[in-house]
């Protein structure tokens, strides 16, 4: 057979913390052996040979049993302050070797009255049991039950898997960094001097400068939307059915017959045996205490709405869903409990009565003996008034009987009715727990698909922003390429016109003056020369930082596109993987209740 860790992951997939997975198998073997039945729990049950007290820690016990000698006669259970009357012979409650009793304190089960030799034996459950992720079978557990325990496990194990995906999603994130705008030079010319001719000068030249390159618009920038989450609202659960309060038994008493007719011997007093006033059962009716589920919600909504951080809200909103999972948990272990506490209850009751009923019926027979003796004293004492004192006697004894019989008769009415209470309050806590069960169930279902549409619009926000960024960036593109390119005009304009002034200026110098002409032209061209050779480099140095400027952009919106397209993927995936857990987590839930009901007689499990 394989082993659990196999059969879990078959239902979750590979699971890598073993240590976790020995965990949820111990734990689920514990809870259903909680809520298994009497009968199917004496069948994996072991005993214990011991003398006088043994160690019950950790176990469920089930009978315990003390040999005279002859033959095992079964031990009942008292409470621990009743120690001191089953020792003490005066007290109905006294433990005799065919009545042997026992009493459980500080985990230490103690058999009165004491024995020599060990034949005390235990019959019990080792409740402490513990399940290895490397097992294929659990010793001492029925084979029914082990795919419950498996269920527990897988269960726990997909709940696991989705706090992982929660706390894995994190914000949108840019990591490109936006190129910054350059700084353009001015391009300027200088005006050309000779200092060497003597004869009329040039006129200056002047060359129009050319402003940097200035797009209208600002270089687009990516806006990420906000992710805002629903929340679910829980409440707490509460049981409106009120436990039936234990009822009052009438004291079971006689009046002793007198005859004031004879004048001769008196008859002998019957003595008649006390019965107790109530039923006593060592412990009180159970009631069903359901935990307090405490979901912080205004932590998830601070994270969100106050500090804007959707990282640390998806790690809240998985806590939330792991409280409400837990307490779903806890719901499920409290009406195990309480059905395991009324069972008990409803056992321990019924011996009670049981026993009551007999103690009524040995002191009637008892009155009764004591009649009959007491007439046969009165006919041997005297004749005297015979027949009167006789039927005196009889009817007054009669009478007392007959009282007596309906005090028992009320009593056993008023104790039928308690019974009858008892279980229709238990009907209604486990109406009441469904009801609820199925409630928060739709709640979670509800909570489950708002979120899911609420993560899909997160990702066609973001789709949509990367849209509008795609626009102004294209539009952005465009008016730069417009402004270089008239930058490039005017800065060719300005040179042409320097190129038409330089020889204006020549020619003008020619015709005024030829004193130095030759070392006048050969300056002024050389200056020329050089401004103009500074402009084209200034209008060089600009276009490559331009062109360089350009590309930075374009490969900026590439990345942009990337990330975000990245991001939307691994969004879709982990949103595809949690709602398939979540599903999982459902089926796998279903399946491990309909095994429990099954197990606990409720229902048989559907076939698959």
């Amino acid at each position: 057979m394989a082993t659990f860790q196999v059969q879990v992951e078959d239902l979750t997939g590979s699971v890598s913390d073993t240590t976790a997975l020995t965990s949820w198998l111990t734990d689920g073997a514990r809870s259903v052996m909680s809520i298994l039945p009497m009968t199917m729990l004496k069948r994996v049950a072991s005993q214990d040979a011991f003398v006088n007290t043994i160690d019950v820690e950790g176990k469920k016990v089930l009978t315990v049993t003390r040999n005279d000698g002859t033959i095992d006669h079964p031990c009942r259970e008292v409470i621990p302050s009743m120690r001191g009357r089953i020792i003490d012979q005066s007290y109905m409650e006294y433990a005799s070797a065919t009545d042997p009793a026992f009493y459980i304190d500080n985990q230490l089960l103690t058999v009165k009255p004491d024995s020599s030799g060990s034949n005390q034996r235990l019959t019990s459950i080792n409740m402490s049991i513990t399940v290895a992720h490397g097992d294929s079978v659990i010793d001492n557990f029925p084979d029914e039950a082990e795919n419950a325990v498996v269920l527990y496990a897988a269960r726990n194990g997909v709940q696991r898997l989705m706090n992982d995906i929660n706390v894995s999603v994190s914000d949108l994130s840019i990591s490109s960094t936006e190129p910054v705008s350059p700084t353009l030079s001015t391009v300027t010319y200088s005006d050309a001097t000779n200092a060497d001719a003597s004869a009329s000068s040039v006129s200056n030249i002047l060359v129009s400068g050319v402003s940097d390159v200035d797009p209208t618009n600002q270089v687009p920038t990516y806006t990420k939307p906000i992710l805002s989450l629903s929340s679910a609202a829980i409440s707490d659960f509460n049981i409106s059915a009120s436990a039936p309060s234990v009822p009052s038994i009438d004291v079971i008493t006689y009046t002793n017959a007198s005859n004031q007719s004879a004048f001769s011997s008196d008859l002998s007093s019957v003595t008649f045996g006390s019965v107790p006033s109530e039923i006593n059962v060592s412990s009180s009716a159970p009631t069903f205490t359901p935990p307090v589920l405490d979901v912080d919600i205004s932590q998830f909504e601070t994270f969100l709405e106050t500090e804007e951080d959707t990282e640390l809200a998806q790690i809240q909103l998985g806590r939330l869903n792991n409280e409400v999972s837990q307490y779903q948990n806890k719901l499920s272990e409290s009406q195990a409990e309480f059905q395991k506490e009324n069972s008990i209850y409803q056992t321990e009751f019924q011996e009670a009565s049981a026993k009551f009923s007999a103690d009524q019926q040995k002191v009637l027979e008892q009155a009764r003996l004591d009649l009959a003796k007491a007439q046969q004293d009165a006919q041997n004492s005297t004749n005297v008034d015979i027949a009167n004192k006789a039927k005196d006697q009889e009817l007054a004894l009669q009478n007392a009987i007959n009282n007596m019989q309906k005090a028992v008769n009320n009593n056993n009415s008023i104790l039928s009715k308690f019974q009858q209470e008892i279980g229709l309050y238990s009907q209604n806590v486990a109406k009441e727990v469904q009801q609820y069960q199925q409630s928060t169930q739709k709640e979670l279902t509800l909570f489950q698909t708002r979120t899911s549409v609420e993560l899909q619009k997160y990702s066609q926000d973001i789709q949509n922003e990367l849209n509008e960024f795609n626009k102004d960036n294209v539009r952005y593109q465009a008016e730069m390429q417009d402004e270089v390119s008239k930058h490039n005009t005017a800065l060719q304009r300005a040179i042409t016109q320097a190129q038409i002034s330089a020889a204006d200026a020549q020619l003008e110098s020619q015709q005024a003056t030829s004193v130095d002409l030759q070392n006048k032209a050969a300056d002024q061209a050389l200056a020329l020369q050089n401004s103009v050779q500074n402009m084209t480099a200034a209008i060089q140095d600009n276009n490559s930082k331009m062109s360089k400027y350009g590309v930075e952009l374009q490969a900026y919106g590439s990345n942009i596109n990337k990330e975000v397209q990245e991001y939307g993927s691994n969004l879709q995936k982990d949103t595809s993987k949690y709602t398939w857990y979540a599903q999982q987590y459902q089926m796998l839930d279903s399946q491990y209740k309909e095994q429990i009901q099954f197990l606990t007689g409720l229902s048989s499990p559907q076939q698959r």
